[in-house]
């Protein structure tokens, strides 16, 4: 399975144009049954007609339509795609653009065609509540997630963060050389004497642990959250974290002791063990964020008016977005004029409003949380905490 990630966010980002080119497609797909996954594919040949139908309705020839939709299309005769389905798949398509995602998330049945890729339905994906990693470390072995609720992505870390205590500081060398320098004292016992080793080794390997930790810590920040807000968990053995919590420049750094080898721990299992610590801490999040924005309302710090979220969400002036779930507010807005048309219904080359503040909103460092309607202050669609 895919993570769809703040990265991903700002690529699709950078891809809006003027022009009504940007195909979203959302369909649910099925995991297993032999009769049922074979809907899949013929899922994505009704969307993809429908987004035929709407480019031509936007003015596009059939030669056209076929140049946005042919490497879509030539899924639906990979049979190798089809084999490992998640409960998702999301194809997003340009003239000059291609990429989909398989997710472990419901999604809903949906094509929209527009001037920029739609995302809300992959908030929970994105929003502040959601993000977590993982980080599995022991002497032998370093893992790292990518999470949120629904799923995880093991990252590739080779050649950015150590593999182990013996790749991030030749260990074999070290200990060789520890050896020899281990020093020994005479303890009488029982009335007998006994030679005991100082472990000058356990003090070194401290030491040794402490850098390697350091090495961890600066890749992590340097090749992937260097720009992250969100809950980092390491998972170790009671002892480890004491010393990696010296070497750590995280701020959101938590930790999960357990028993034995992590490195025996399977990836569904270190997800698990991350969300448990970790859900706590983001409904108290979110909690705060709605508290704040109670607070500040009538100071001039918020606002709940759609036209002025949309203009402040592009300017990067919204610190955090409140969205009501499952929300959809169609409309139109030029980035020149700073201009908000707000629409009954959806019209050609709408966007979705919503969509797309909480898209700026996270792409320009801001905060959103997507809360149930009975927690939104005022019973309103958005609200908003402003930086300034």
């Amino acid at each position: 399975m895919e993570i769809f990630t703040k990265d991903d966010l700002n690529e699709l980002i950078k891809l809006e144009t003027v022009g009504c080119i940007c195909v979203s497609l959302y369909m649910p797909t099925f995991r297993t049954g032999r009769a049922e996954v074979q809907q899949n594919p013929v899922r994505l040949k009704k969307f993809l007609k429908e987004a035929e139908e709407r480019l031509e309705k936007i003015g596009l020839k059939r030669t056209e339509t076929d140049k946005y939709l042919q490497q879509a299309k030539a899924l639906l005769d990979d049979s190798s795609f089809w084999v490992n389905m998640s409960d998702g798949l999301v194809v997003f398509l340009s003239l000059d653009y291609f990429r989909y995602f398989r997710l472990n998330i419901p999604l809903p049945e949906l094509v929209v065609v527009g001037n920029r890729f739609h995302i809300s339905p992959l908030l929970p994906l994105l929003a502040t509540d959601q993000r977590f990693y993982v980080l599995a470390i022991s002497q032998n072995l370093v893992r790292l997630l990518r999470c949120n609720r629904f799923s995880y992505d093991e990252l590739d870390i080779k050649g950015k963060i150590p593999l182990s205590l013996s790749d991030a500081l030749q260990f074999d060398d070290i200990k060789g050389a520890e050896k020899d320098h281990a020093h020994y004292s005479v303890t009488k016992l029982d009335g007998g004497s006994v030679a005991i080793a100082h472990n000058a080794e356990v003090d070194s390997n401290k030491n040794n642990l402490l850098r390697f930790f350091s090495q961890v810590d600066k890749g992590l920040q340097r090749d992937f959250i260097h720009e992250e807000t969100a809950p980092l968990v390491m998972v170790s053995v009671d002892y480890l974290f004491p010393i990696y919590k010296k070497a750590n420049t995280y701020k959101y750094l938590f930790n999960k002791e357990i028993e034995g080898n992590p490195d025996k721990i399977s990836s569904s299992e270190l997800h698990k063990l991350g969300f448990d610590i970790i859900e706590p801490y983001m409904l108290k999040k979110q909690d705060e964020a709605i508290r704040q924005y109670i607070k500040l309302a009538g100071k001039g710090r918020t606002t709940d008016i759609l036209d002025s979220i949309v203009s402040d969400a592009y300017h990067g002036k919204i610190q955090s977005l409140l969205i009501t779930e499952n929300q959809q507010k169609w409309g139109k807005y030029d980035t020149f004029s700073d201009k908000v048309e707000i629409h009954a219904k959806e019209e050609s080359c709408d966007i979705d409003l919503l969509d797309f503040a909480a898209a700026q909103t996270i792409a320009k460092g801001g905060e959103v949380y997507v809360i149930p309607g009975s927690k939104m202050p005022g019973n309103v669609f958005a609200a908003a905490v402003l930086r300034y």
